[in-house]
């Protein structure tokens, strides 16, 4: 038998046991109960890849806390993520020039560790937000709200999703998905024509701001002209404006990059040498002699469009290096005689300029100003001068210090059958020599890598390798998160394209492949498609059957048409995709944009944190260069 004395040292572990149990107990939920989000807040980085490439939220959810937290905190966010889309139990982004972190690690604001369900607690007015929603969800069966967009494609919105939700039911301690349509809240939409894509003749030949080269009508030194730009761009600083030998010597080095030929990443672009046609009827018009000084007022191209491409943006919550674009588009017209001077030639030239706004406030008011113009009578002179005091925020020498000469140009691109067939589209920077020079073009595959054009048993090679790389990354192409490279991983063989080719047929040009299986085919549908609708080859052709031109040049007095990609078009799959059974795809990109511009003003630097933070846990770049 068992002593008194061991029995009661058997009793003493037995309750020493359990006063450890009891505290280790206590200990983890003490440690559950700890909300370490301060120290969060100091450690935990934003990635600036998410800016363009953001982690997207499947569902977002609304919680009303039991009691407020320590923080003053009365709800809950919590985004819902697919399994392995964030490699880290934290997403850190920043909200209102604020940084937030959202957590997976059971600890504060999460319930469980690791479920993809990150949370963070907020402060709101709960009567606000609710009747916010209520107006949302009213919004959202608004007949100007049926459609939204996925890449560029108009999809339906979710009716089902908005009628299920009852702001009603909302309850303390309970989770409530919000449906992602309520959190565009979509209105005010603006008058495209005013504020997206301009081309009315009274402010595209505005005389205070252009200038006719044939009439010798307007301001040659005016803010939209040609000569004026390129004076900007050549100019090392505001201070220090180049002088007319400086932007003719600038406008010759540019142009005669068509008079020889020319190699960009291991490709070709064979010379156009009727580019010195141009160069000396210009010559002939400023009465000088071969090598000089180009006069500016009878710069050979016209403006056609001033357009907002905001929507090039990327997420603010994870960076402000890419704020959109602002660009305005010339084409070349002819003045080498008198009787028809001043006719379109098909050549358009693009100045595309970053928009080098960094704050979330500032972004938003530069969308506002954009939005104003609808209150304003195009071509007035109210008008105009507004839009020239939003044109000169990304146009002048100066607008942004960290790139050559103080321009914010990000590119020019030029889209040219006048010189030469067949269509071709070039791409320049301004690099750190002060100069324009001819550079790849994104997300263009060199041309031999495309079934349309090979022939020969070399160029099926080709093919196949583009075929390979393609079917090798079909989920990041389908996302629309992925690069053509310059040269294929792992090989010193160029990919990515030094210019655009566009072969006469270019409404059924598309990139495919060949045949119907095998080596040379793409094997997902939709993969085929995103590489078509990226690559500006077929973007201006088959995948949009867009006749290459998206703004079409246009002679003085007559104001340019737009292409069906951007006013609404319905296109069936040129590949026959799938097979016997074709997709059709619907784009209206100017709708896109307007709603798109809507959606920016609507949703960022708003009061409510759980609104603001719910839409960039949902907004995806468009991720497209064109």
């Amino acid at each position: 038998m068992n002593s008194p004395t061991l029995k009661l040292n058997e009793m003493k572990i037995q309750l020493s046991l359990s006063i450890c149990l009891i505290l280790f107990l206590i200990s983890c939920d003490d440690d559950k109960q700890i909300d370490n989000y301060k120290e969060l807040l100091q450690k935990v980085e934003i990635i600036p890849e998410h800016e363009l490439v953001p982690p997207i939220a499947s569902d977002i959810f609304f919680e009303e806390l039991e009691e407020v937290d320590s923080n003053g905190n009365n709800i809950k966010l919590i985004a819902e993520f697919e399994k392995e889309t964030i490699q880290s139990k934290y997403l850190a982004l920043m909200l209102n020039d604020q940084k937030i972190v959202l957590r997976d690690d059971g600890v504060g604001a999460d319930e469980n560790e690791g479920d993809g369900k990150f949370s963070v607690n907020l402060k709101e007015n709960l009567e606000e937000l609710k009747s916010e929603f209520s107006q949302r969800q009213k919004l959202g069966f608004s007949e100007e709200n049926t459609q939204s967009f996925k890449n560029r494609v108009i999809t339906n919105i979710d009716k089902k999703g908005l009628i299920g939700f009852n702001v009603e039911e909302l309850q303390k301690g309970k989770m409530a998905r919000i449906p992602v349509d309520i959190l565009t809240a979509l209105g005010g939409l603006s008058d495209q024509e005013k504020t997206l894509m301009i081309t009315d003749l009274s402010v595209v030949e505005d005389p205070t701001r252009t200038f006719n080269p044939c009439t010798q009508t307007g301001n040659p030194n005016g803010v939209w002209t040609f000569g004026e730009l390129m004076r900007q761009m050549a100019s090392p600083a505001p201070t220090n404006l180049a002088t007319d030998v400086q932007v003719s010597n600038f406008v010759r080095n540019w142009l005669n990059t068509w008079s020889s030929n020319q190699t960009v990443n291991g490709e070709l672009l064979v010379a156009r040498t009727s580019i010195q046609n141009t160069i000396i009827d210009w010559e002939n018009k400023s009465s000088v002699s071969t090598g000089g000084v180009l006069d500016m007022k009878f710069a050979p191209f016209k403006l056609t469009a001033i357009v907002n491409r905001l929507d090039l943006r990327g997420n603010s919550g994870y960076g402000f290096s890419n704020s959109g674009e602002g660009r305005l588009v010339f084409n070349l017209v002819n003045i080498s005689s008198t009787s028809t001077c001043g006719n379109e030639r098909p050549f358009t030239l693009i100045f595309e300029y970053g928009i080098n706004i960094r704050k979330c406030a500032s972004v938003k008011a530069f969308a506002e100003e954009w939005d104003n113009l609808n209150s304003l009578v195009q071509g007035s002179a109210a008008y105009n001068a507004a839009l020239e005091n939003i044109t000169n925020q990304f146009v002048l020498s100066g607008t942004n210090t960290g790139k050559p000469n103080q321009n914010s140009i990000n590119q020019i691109r030029t889209n040219d059958r006048a010189l030469s067939a067949p269509w071709e589209l070039r791409e320049f920077n301004l690099k750190p020599s002060g100069q324009l020079e001819l550079v790849d073009v994104k997300q263009e595959p060199q041309v031999k890598y495309n079934g349309f054009h090979s022939l020969t048993t070399s160029q099926i090679a080709d093919v196949e390798r583009f075929v390979d790389w393609t079917n090798n990354n079909t989920a990041a192409i389908i996302a629309n998160n992925y690069t053509i490279p310059l040269n294929f991983p792992g090989t010193s063989i160029p990919f990515r394209g030094g210019h655009s080719l566009f072969p006469t047929d270019n409404v059924n040009q598309i990139w495919r492949g060949r045949g119907t299986s095998g080596s040379q085919f793409i094997v997902n549908n939709e993969a085929r498609h995103m590489i078509a609708l990226n690559a500006c080859s077929t973007c201006h052709g088959g995948t949009t059957k867009t006749g290459f031109t998206h703004i079409s040049p246009s002679r003085f007095g007559t104001e340019a048409t737009l292409s069906g990609f951007l006013t609404g078009i319905t296109v069936i799959d040129p590949a026959n995709r799938p097979i016997g059974n074709p997709t059709s795809r619907t784009f209206n990109d100017l709708l896109r944009r307007e709603n798109d511009l809507a959606d920016l003003i609507a949703n960022n630097c708003i009061k409510s944190p759980f609104l603001g933070l719910a839409h960039k846990l949902t907004f995806e770049p468009v991720r497209m260069t064109h």
